[in-house]
Order: C-alpha cells, then sequence, then structure tokens
C-alpha cells in the first residue's frame, strides 16, 4: 500500500518550466509579449541585439586566445 501512496504523489508534482526572462541579455530592454528573439538559450528583443552579442562573445573569445 505504500508503494501506491508514493505512485500517486509522483504523478501530482507538475515539472518545473523555466520562466521566459522579462529583459533582453544584450540591451537590457524590455521584451514585449509578441516580439522576442530566442536563440542560444538567450532571449533577446530583436536579431540585431542577437548578432551583436555574437560579435561580442566571438571578439571576447578571439582576445582570450590572443
Amino acid at each position: 500500500m505504500p508503494e501506491e501512496a508514493k505512485k500517486q504523489d509522483e504523478t501530482k508534482k507538475a515539472p518545473e518550466a523555466a520562466e521566459k526572462p522579462t529583459n533582453c541579455m544584450k540591451c537590457n530592454k524590455r521584451l514585449k509579449r509578441k516580439a522576442w528573439y530566442y536563440k542560444n538559450n538567450g532571449y533577446y528583443c530583436s536579431k540585431g541585439c542577437w548578432q551583436q552579442a555574437v560579435k561580442a562573445a566571438a571578439a571576447k573569445k578571439k582576445e582570450a586566445k590572443a
């Protein structure tokens, strides 16, 4: 009987969903409800911000190698 109770408890638990951040990772603008851009595990306000973030990361990586 205790095993049945454990199974019921496991089924009641809902998985925790990751929450969408409220601000752009690059420029820190507020992300609007309909207009946001998700790429490479990050939320950005536009494609331009994402491209700037990629360029900045590449420059930082190149600088670290040198």
